[in-house]
């Protein structure tokens, strides 16, 4: 898809250029019909909630988000360097690159185990395309910013939270609308 603004040839399903970030939500996609679906594809992602970020320092001993992880029962820590994110450390991350490690947890940093430059939304990205981030990405948590500020994360609970709802609301809705009709 050929973004209007700049003429940079972005990936179908992509909702801003990844030339100029022009939005191109509104471009190329299906419209939904109803309900559900057309909340997943309107609905922006601050509808999920996202949760305030947990985050440490690059240079903070991995032992500390690893102790976070399990204190705060969270799947994953932002790294920052000053107010900007660097990094994420998941669950998968200690999995993946500690497990097994002869060196000592506390002499090994951050910055060395993390996830560099993790994918990221906005507030206003739809539901639809974290959904679509989560899957080509193969992650549970994405991080959301504001000029590469944390602002908060959502993890695919979020939006099993957020379809759940929509389901029981529809459910309601229609139950009402029989018992009125």
């Amino acid at each position: 898809m050929f973004c209007p603004a700049c003429g940079f040839e972005n990936l179908p399903g992509t909702d801003r250029c990844e030339d100029c970030m022009e939005p191109l939500m509104k471009l190329d996609v299906p419209q939904p019909r109803m309900g559900l679906q057309q909340r997943l594809m309107e609905d922006a992602v601050s509808h999920l909630d996202p949760v305030p970020p947990i985050s440490l320092v690059v240079d903070a001993p991995v032992i500390e988000a690893i102790q976070l992880l399990k204190d705060r029962k969270v799947g994953c820590v932002l790294a920052v360097e000053g107010k900007h994110l660097v990094g994420i450390f998941s669950e998968r991350d200690l999995l993946y690159k500690l497990a097994g490690s002869q060196n000592s947890l506390d002499q090994i940093r951050l910055k060395d185990v993390m996830t560099a430059h993790p994918v990221t939304l906005g507030l206003e990205d739809s539901i639809r395309f974290a959904l679509h981030q989560m899957s080509i990405g193969g992650f549970r948590h994405i991080p959301i910013v504001k000029e590469k500020i944390p602002l908060g994360i959502i993890s695919i609970k979020d939006v099993l939270r957020y379809i759940n709802r929509s389901v029981l609301q529809q459910e309601s809705e229609q139950s009402s609308s029989h018992a009125n009709g």
